[in-house]
């Protein structure tokens, strides 16, 4: 992990920091294949209730129909098959994206050219939590309809957007169907001008309506058509639509609506970037206004096809690239920070082609891909499903101190933590360090850090939750200190806080302070202090409690001490009942206060 400080300071005696422990790019914790002897694709994951995975995409190597048929595969937590299904007829169908309902079941949709009233159909499919198909329905005309996102709606229906020439106002249109609970049509809308537009994704918005990432030629900058975003209100009725792009072709694929209430879509562009297409990130305001927009990739060909917003405020998409990697096409995975600065990439492939279509950030801060291989599996091309660690960072949102008598006690608040076994605190004496030498103290050389180990904090493992955590280190001399952390994950790895420096300043001449609480039962707290001198000697000091007849009851200090301030515990349970007198002594100064104990 890298280490990120802001540092405000506040009171003369403590500061605060703002502190990001961002992971490194993350480790693969298991890569899986599922297919047969022919094609299989995944298209869309997402992760299930218990845990697990849902993967659709089509096949060729599953079912009793023939041509390509809907994939619907169900995973545990580690990627192991639980059940795979096929659904369609005789001809192509396939599925392209999937959610778990809120029955527990799932829902896909796709397109059909085994069903339906044209030469392909949009294609809906309700399954149970076992995958067994409990009704499909088909929507569109005569001519190609196609249906590529879906989403179940708060009333428990569905919504699904792609592409229609049946209905449309030019040659195809963006295509929005609704539906209740069992399929039923509600409503269908189209948008578009008088070309190609159409609908890869669409995403609920928090207003109560919905997002579409897609394409247009019949808007925007370029002949060759633009990356299109369309915001409807809960019924499909736009509200406004935006292009993005250049003189040539520009798409995108994926939106998600931002924790800024903004927009996040990733797609692929010619009109910018560094090679034949480029990887094309787009950031927009809640009114799809573009706020910035980023290109990734080299002189090959790379694509985004899906784009998530991170638990620590960045974005990751996952395309593919022909730039960069192991062979062919391999999966590329780009994350950014919040403003889509790189902070890192990884590639996954073999010799031949893989592609990425799907990712979805999992509950612990984690990713999951799928798409297809060509290198690995065991037939022409299967599913490919790739699990990454968490990269949810450990990150320390206020780092602070304050400073009472001779002790510092730091404080610190993480946002969220990842395999984090907990902190290690660390001090050294900016000034280098005191020993004791024929009575007096000398300054010592450090070591070559001068850090020394003063104590552990145990961490919370993986959360999502603030926690909280405090230190104290206690009867510090006068000085200067500085402290850092030492974040410690249970695979060993670590790194450290930037350092935060503390100065405890002696006190100019001796003095007794009156015990608190006083009346007391039976503890109270005796505080004192010893100046520092030139000579720095130690001190000989006593400090001793009398009864009322002037009888020495407890002597409670009797040896030499540093310079500093110093708090002492009395208990008083064996005693008596009433006055008591506490007395302090050093070289050239002595004095005495009264205290009383009430039982």
């Amino acid at each position: 992990m890298s280490v990120k400080f802001l540092i405000k300071y506040s009171a003369i005696l403590s500061i605060i920091i703002v502190v990001q422990l961002s992971a490194n790019q993350p480790d693969t914790l298991w890569i899986r294949t599922f297919g047969g002897s022919n094609i299989d694709i995944g298209h869309d994951v997402k992760e299930t209730n218990d845990g697990g995975f849902i993967i659709t995409g089509y096949t060729r190597s599953f079912g009793s129909m023939s041509g390509r048929n809907v994939l619907l595969i169900k995973t545990d937590s580690n990627g192991n098959e639980e059940w795979i299904n096929a659904y369609g007829g005789n001809d192509d169908d396939e599925g392209y994206s999937v959610q778990q309902t809120l029955d527990g079941g799932y829902i896909v949709c796709g397109l059909t050219k085994s069903f339906g009233a044209g030469n392909m159909d949009v294609y809906l499919i309700k399954t149970d939590s076992l995958g067994n198909q409990e009704w499909t329905k088909t929507f569109g005309g005569l001519n190609d309809d196609e249906g590529y996102s879906v989403l179940q709606t708060g009333d428990g229906g569905y919504i699904i957007a792609g592409v229609t020439s049946s209905f449309s106002a030019g040659s195809r249109d963006l295509f929005l169907i609704k539906t209740d609970a069992s399929g039923n049509l509600s409503w269908q809308k189209n948008i578009g001008g008088l070309s190609s537009d159409g609908a890869w994704e669409i995403q609920h918005t928090l207003d109560g309506g919905f997002i579409i990432a897609g394409w247009t030629l019949s808007f925007g900058a370029g002949v060759f058509g633009d990356a299109w975003l369309v915001k409807t209100d809960s019924l499909g009725n736009e509200q406004w639509n935006k292009s993005f792009g250049g003189s040539d072709v520009d798409r995108a694929y994926s939106v998600q609506q931002t924790d800024d209430g903004g927009y996040i879509l990733t797609g692929y562009t010619d009109s910018f970037g560094a090679g034949l297409y480029d990887m094309l990130l787009i950031k927009t305001d809640n009114s799809g206004n573009q706020e910035w927009m980023k290109t990734f990739g080299g002189t090959g060909r790379d694509y985004g096809h899906s784009v998530q917003q991170t638990l620590d405020g960045g974005f990751i998409s996952a395309g593919y690239t022909l730039s960069f990697g192991a062979g062919g096409d391999d999966f590329y995975l780009v994350k950014t920070d919040s403003n889509g600065n790189q902070e890192w990439v990884k590639t996954f492939g073999g010799s031949a082609s893989e592609i990425a279509y799907s990712i979805c950030e999992t509950s612990d801060g984690g990713f999951v891909i799928t798409g297809h291989t060509l290198s690995f599996g065991a037939g022409m091309h299967d599913v490919w499903l790739i699990r990454l660690e968490s990269i949810i960072p450990v990150e320390l949102i206020n780092f602070s101190y304050t400073i009472k008598d001779n002790n510092i006690c730091l404080n610190w608040i993480t946002a969220s933590e990842t395999n984090n076994r907990g902190f290690e605190i660390q001090r050294r004496n900016n000034d280098g360090k005191w020993k004791m030498e024929d009575g007096k103290f000398i300054r010592q050389s450090v070591n070559e850090d001068g850090w020394e180990v003063i104590g552990f904090v145990e961490g919370k493992g993986t959360t999502t939750g603030q926690q909280f955590y405090s230190f104290i280190d206690e009867n510090l001399s006068a000085g200067k200190y500085q402290y850092r952390l030492k974040q410690m994950d249970f695979d060993g790895t670590y790194e450290y806080s930037n350092i935060v420096e503390v100065e405890i300043n002696q006190p100019l001449e001796f003095s007794l302070t009156q015990n608190y609480p006083n009346p007391f039962n039976p503890v109270t707290k005796i505080k004192y202090a010893i100046p520092e001198e030139k000579s720095r000697e130690m001190k000989k000091v006593t400090l001793i409690v009398y009864d009322i007849l002037g009888n020495e009851v407890a002597t409670l200090v009797n040896e030499e001490q540093q310079p500093g301030v110093y708090e002492i515990e009395f208990d008083a349970s064996n005693l008596s009942s009433g006055i008591y007198y506490y007395q302090f002594k050093a070289i050239n100064y002595l004095e005495t206060k009264k205290m009383i104990y009430l039982k």
